[in-house]
């Protein structure tokens, strides 16, 4: 098990084999053996493991291991595992404590191949008098390979120096004889391969970072906020179309949802000719990408629906996930229609045109030259009394719809914290968002369990027309509408404690005190008094 690497950039003064011997002479070390391996890097779209600056690597040579890489200490579980090819989702990798980690950094997104680098290698190990190795030196020449017909791409050598664990005091003597040469780092050799192939490591992330000025007219700030979603929206379309995994459909909605709510939000900012024709470009498209994504929902939770069931039904659960698959291939094929449509791709290119447009010097909507400060303070002000407001009302007997219904002004009330984050204190913005997700996580287990209910009734009705006759999987499907139903009302006994938490004196204050509303509150007194 390797608990620490190091490296060091070696220049070119001297062949591989030449700095072999040096390294052997200085660290006292034995060549082991030579080796030629095709290195292939792997990571998410969003980056997962660059994010925590790691590095996954899979190496091929006479076998194929993989190879998790930090700069520094590695974490408490063997890096390196032998494995069969190149996995594309950390399911791939053999059970155990890498693929669970894996897991957890990649969640639902698949491990993308970024690049191939052929590393011909020679190793040196630091041996004790019994022969046992306690460092593990190897000389490197890497070459890249960053096109198909193009030659491969010399990038030099490099001295990688391994810690055994165990032995991390001959690992310090052995680094300490290296003093003299150019440290680098795995990280910055992983950053160089990819600005080789013209991608740029952390580039992308789902989560909102808008840099805003208080002082900023409305409609500028309006269209930094929409033009960083239109970013959003065109890096998950190839994505979506190639169907490499289900989150940038996900993302691709969000980025839409985000664009619809900051319209809707901002209201008088635009002009209303525009607000209404992008408006509905854009519910267009939530509505072209909604059926597939339904149905990467139910396929994804396709085991857990089975784990819910007891062994006798499990397998009579099949014909409802062959149902599921034949749907989701016919949405998908008109989906990619749609993201291919002359409708589509104009929609992009109009609004981007818009978005990138200067701001006139004298707008025609009411709001547009008002500065964004106010604008943010009122309308997250408003958002929050009327959750405030419909939650207020919601009683044990209300219609479920009314639960919907705030569900939603949560979320436009989460979208309005996150795009004016900038405008306010960091930490005061994150309470407020914690605050209220706790309450927006019941509101949407609520729905979850709501319409998956409806839906797998008529998910029931629908095979039937098709004729799926085996009675079998309808007691099945029957059993999993039971327990939604029952689980739905665990969670809305859940809602009052939830709100109540929420709709706190404490976090009233919070809200005041972001938007400016306690010194509003000072003067009506004074002027009463």
């Amino acid at each position: 098990m390797v608990a620490e690497t190091k490296y060091y950039r070696l220049g070119n003064e001297h062949s591989a084999q030449e700095w072999a011997s040096i390294v052997a002479t200085l660290a006292q070390a034995q060549r082991t053996s030579e080796q030629v391996v095709e290195q292939i890097y792997l990571d998410t779209f969003d980056w997962a493991l660059c994010q925590d600056d790691q590095t996954l690597c899979v190496e091929k040579g006479e076998k194929t291991f993989l190879h998790l890489c930090c700069d520094g200490p590695t974490p408490d579980f063997p890096t390196t595992l032998a494995i069969e090819d190149t996995p594309k989702w950390p399911t791939d990798v053999p059970k155990g404590k890498m693929q669970k980690y894996l897991a957890s950094k990649a969640g639902l997104r698949s491990l993308l191949i970024l690049t191939h680098v052929r590393s011909e290698q020679i190793i040196l190990h630091v041996v004790d008098k019994k022969e046992r190795q306690r460092v593990r030196l190897i000389v490197e020449v890497n070459f890249q390979k960053t096109a198909p017909r193009r030659k491969a791409l010399e990038l030099g050598c490099r001295l990688r120096v391994e810690c055994l664990a165990g032995y991390e005091k001959d690992f310090a003597k052995t680094v300490a004889v290296f003093a003299g040469l150019n440290q680098t780092s795995q990280l910055e050799f992983f950053e160089s391969l990819m600005a080789n192939v013209g991608k740029t490591p952390k580039d992308y992330s789902s989560k909102l970072n808008i840099q805003l000025d208080r002082d900023m007219r409305a409609d500028e700030a309006c269209k930094v906020i929409l033009l960083d979603q239109l970013v959003q929206i065109e890096r998950n379309v190839d994505g979506t179309i190639e169907d490499i995994d289900s989150e940038f459909l996900h993302d691709l909605r969000v980025a839409v949802r985000r664009s619809r709510s900051a319209l809707s939000r901002m209201k008088g900012v635009l002009p209303a000719t525009i607000e209404e024709k992008f408006s509905t470009e854009l519910a267009w498209v939530g509505n072209i990408t909604t059926p597939v994504r339904d149905l990467d929902v139910y396929l994804l939770d396709y085991p857990k629906y089975c784990d819910q069931l007891r062994t006798g039904l499990k397998d009579d659960l099949g014909p409802l996930y062959g149902f599921l698959q034949v749907n989701h291939k016919r949405a998908r094929a008109q989906l990619v229609a749609d993201l291919q449509s002359r409708r589509f791709k104009d929609f992009l290119i109009k609004w981007r045109a818009f978005l990138e447009k200067p701001v006139p010097v004298r707008p025609t909507a009411e709001q547009a030259a008002v500065s964004i400060g106010d604008i943010a303070d009122k309308r997250i002000w408003k958002t929050y009394r009327k959750v405030i407001g419909e939650g207020s009302v919601i009683e044990e007997e209300t219609r479920a719809e009314a639960l919907h219904d705030l569900r939603k002004t949560c979320k436009k009330l989460r979208y309005l914290l996150e795009f004016f984050a900038s405008l306010y204190d960091a930490k005061e913005v994150g309470t407020l968002v914690k605050s209220l997700k706790g309450l927006q996580e019941n509101l949407g287990d609520f729905q979850d369990l709501d319409v998956q209910a409806g839906t797998i009734h008529d998910y029931s009705t629908a095979m039937m027309a098709e004729g799926i006759s085996d009675p079998k999987v309808y007691l099945a499907m029957g059993v999993l509408v039971e327990q939604f139903m029952s689980r739905k009302g665990d969670v809305r006994q859940e809602f009052a404690q939830r709100f109540d938490a929420f709709s706190s004196k404490e976090t009233e204050k919070l809200f005041r005190k972001l938007v400016g509303r306690e010194k509003v509150k000072t003067i009506l007194v004074k002027t009463a008094d």
